[in-house]
C-alpha cells in the first residue's frame, strides 16, 4: 500500500473487536484465502452483509475487484499507526 505503507514498515494493529469503528478510509488487516494476510484501505462498509469493499493504494496493488469483499470474520484488526524502519 505504498506510499502509506512501505515494505519493512511496522504497523500497530488494534485487534480488540469491541473497540473497532472501521469506516471508509481506514486501513484494515485481514486474511484472504488466496493471498494470505493483507492490508488494504476500506472503500465501503456493507453493514447488512458484514463485509468491507477494499482497495490498495499502490499502482501494482491487488484491487478489490480481484479480492472480492473482506468478510468481517476475516478481519484481524484496524491499522492504528505505522513505524518506518531506519534505512
Amino acid at each position: 500500500m505504498e506510499p502509506s505503507y512501505r515494505s519493512g514498515d511496522y504497523v500497530l494493529v488494534g485487534t480488540a473487536r469491541w473497540l473497532w469503528r472501521i469506516r471508509p478510509g481506514d486501513a484494515i488487516v485481514f486474511r484472504h484465502p488466496q493471498y494470505g494476510v493483507l492490508i488494504k484501505r476500506v472503500l465501503v462498509e456493507e453493514k447488512a452483509e458484514r463485509r468491507y469493499t477494499v482497495e490498495g493504494t499502490h499502482a501494482d496493488s491487488t484491487t478489490g475487484d480481484d479480492l472480492g469483499p473482506a468478510a468481517f470474520a476475516s478481519v484481524i484488526g484496524r491499522a492504528l499507526r505505522t513505524f518506518s524502519r531506519q534505512r
